[in-house]
């Protein structure tokens, strides 16, 4: 009895040290406007031209950045908050500087 509940708590840890992890790595990337400006910047001269689609752009946010499409998405619209993105839910731009 007492070996399964030593298994069952260090089991418990590593799971929550996994979510802790999980969480503090996505708010990192949510809060670091400098590294999505730059990856956004490279999806668009990676593309080659001054508007794509915004499929085109969670591809390129999952390639680069290492995310899901929910975080993708949110990423979007950290962009469109700061003001270097702009568009509708079809096609997304740069703003001009």
């Amino acid at each position: 009895m007492n070996n399964t509940t030593l298994i069952f708590g260090i089991i418990l840890l590593i799971g929550l040290a996994m979510v802790i992890y999980k969480y503090t790595h996505r708010m990192g990337l949510h809060n670091n406007v400098e590294q999505l400006e730059t990856v956004v910047r490279q999806i668009f001269k990676e593309a080659g031209k001054p508007v794509i689609s915004q499929n085109r752009l969670i591809k390129g946010l999952k390639q680069h950045m290492g995310v899901n499409e929910k975080m993708a998405l949110k990423l979007i619209g950290r962009a469109r908050m700061e003001g270097f993105l702009k568009g509708d839910s079809e096609n997304v731009e740069l703003a001009e500087d």
